[in-house]
């Protein structure tokens, strides 16, 4: 999940050709600039211009010619305004390092213009020349102070430049999407395909565990101890997993340092988002317990039953079931948000491919949850239950399409609520699996046991 949005970027240079065959058929092969695009900076003293690596290392190119000024009021894209961006582009350029202010150009016959110097060496020579990332980022400062409306033109389409953060930015990190684009966009927001991947990813989750969950509980009421070491140490390493390799990282490069965000508050953010989520089953379960009051614990039946484990208090399962449903919500809800952006800006190829990688993670995912909402000592949930709560919470995949196609979420308010869900897995596995683990695993061989299955459900998760 946490590389799905890199390969949301990634996946969208395969627009590229695409666009530039359209360009090339509506006779713009001529033009200086391959790319212009039109965007609303109303409200914003400052935005940022932003080039990447791919992921091997290499800039598409060591430069790129470019050009903003004023736009029109309208966000158009006009004759006149294409054609001053042209004679621009057509003369000197001022070359221009990474961390310069790219200024906007306002004076001058034909209008001034900028060759934007990428941070990398040159490798190679003719056709198999390629620049070398010396840094893998380069930023460009545009002061927007006075302009409501501008227009770029680029030598290049910037989404080549693309790897995990869109090209141009807000002062709060937020992406800032063009108004009108040339060539014109031919993406689309594919509503049926993407809220029927949704339901595929509901499914194929919902099917994988319906029957594995057999196999679990017998092997449960033949073999407690093991099957307790084994389910509850897979849950830990998935649950953290999940955190650790995905949501945390991921969410440290959505919360950015930006012109209006310091370092110390981005990591005040992502912290206290992160915690907050740690804390959250234990304020749910207080907030429960105060309305309807606390339970007494259950009183064993006969002497017999001593060798056998308590059924929990209301209160543990409170905190148990709230801890995974709400971390379950949240993780599907983001995986909403990733598979909505692929349908609506990769081509159908790669937006199933995406889906196909979600449904192999949730997969591993939804099992870690079905083990720890049924486990007598956790969430002490039905079979049937606890497959009810969790595809009404895996349905949380589905709202997050539908917010995507609707109106895309910053990438701040992305990273926040990435952060609070780690900070929500941490809790279940650090408090309630790995304890269980410690508890039953009392010889050698089941302490191995626990720690290979804690490494596959790790693993499950990571790939």
């Amino acid at each position: 999940r946490a590389h799905a949005q890199t390969t949301r970027h990634t996946m969208m240079r395969l627009l590229l050709a695409l666009a530039f065959s359209a360009g090339a058929v509506n006779g713009t092969g001529d033009e200086a600039f391959e790319w212009a695009g039109t965007f609303d900076v109303a409200d914003m003293n400052t935005v940022f211009w932003s080039a990447q690596s791919d992921a091997e290392g290499h800039y598409p190119d060591a430069s790129m010619t470019i050009v903003i000024m004023q736009g029109n009021a309208d966000n158009s894209l006009t004759e006149a305004l294409e054609l001053a961006g042209e004679e621009s582009l057509e003369g000197a350029c001022t070359e221009l390092q990474p961390g310069n202010a790219l200024p906007i150009s306002s004076t001058g016959t034909p209008l001034p213009c900028y060759k934007l110097m990428f941070p990398c060496t040159m490798e190679g020579s003719g056709d198999a020349a390629e620049c070398h990332a010396d840094a893998h980022t380069a930023i460009w400062e545009i002061d927007t102070t006075g302009y409501n409306n501008i227009a770029v033109f680029a030598q290049h389409f910037p989404i080549e430049f693309e790897r995990e953060m869109h090209y141009l930015k807000g002062p709060g990190g937020e992406d800032i999407e063009p108004i009108a684009e040339h060539p014109e966009s031919t993406r689309s927001k594919r509503w049926g395909a993407a809220i029927g991947a949704a339901f595929i990813v509901m499914v194929c989750t919902l099917m994988g565990v319906v029957f594995l969950a057999p196999v679990f509980a017998k092997l449960r009421s033949e073999h407690e101890s093991l099957v307790t070491v084994l389910a509850s140490a897979f849950a830990a390493g998935a649950l953290l997993a999940a955190a650790f390799y995905l949501m945390l990282y991921e969410a440290t490069h959505l919360i950015a340092i930006t012109d209006d965000r310091t370092e110390a508050e981005a990591s005040a953010w992502w912290g206290s988002a992160t915690l907050l989520g740690f804390v959250s089953p234990f304020l749910l379960e207080s907030i429960i317990s105060f309305i309807v009051g606390k339970a007494k614990p259950e009183e064993r039946k006969d002497p017999e039953a001593a060798n056998e484990s308590p059924t929990p208090s209301r209160s543990r399962k409170v905190r148990v079931l709230s801890g995974v449903l709400l971390g379950d919500f949240l993780h599907n809800l983001v995986d909403g948000f990733f598979i909505g952006a692929a349908f609506a800006n990769c081509d159908t190829s790669m937006a199933w491919t995406i889906t196909a990688a979600t449904v192999y993670h949730e997969l591993a995912q939804e099992i870690s949850d079905y083990l720890v909402l049924t486990n007598k000592d956790q969430g002490d949930l039905k079979p049937f239950m606890a497959l009810g709560l969790n595809f009404l919470s895996g349905m949380s995949v589905l709202f997050g399409v539908c917010i995507v196609l609707s109106a895309e979420p910053s990438n701040f308010s992305t990273g926040c609520l990435l952060a609070y869900g780690a900070g929500v897995y941490l809790q279940i596995a650090a408090t309630e699996c790995m304890p269980r683990v410690h508890e039953f695993a009392t010889t050698l061989n089941l302490r191995l046991s626990g720690f290979l299955l804690f490494v596959i459900g790790a693993t499950a998760i990571g790939l």
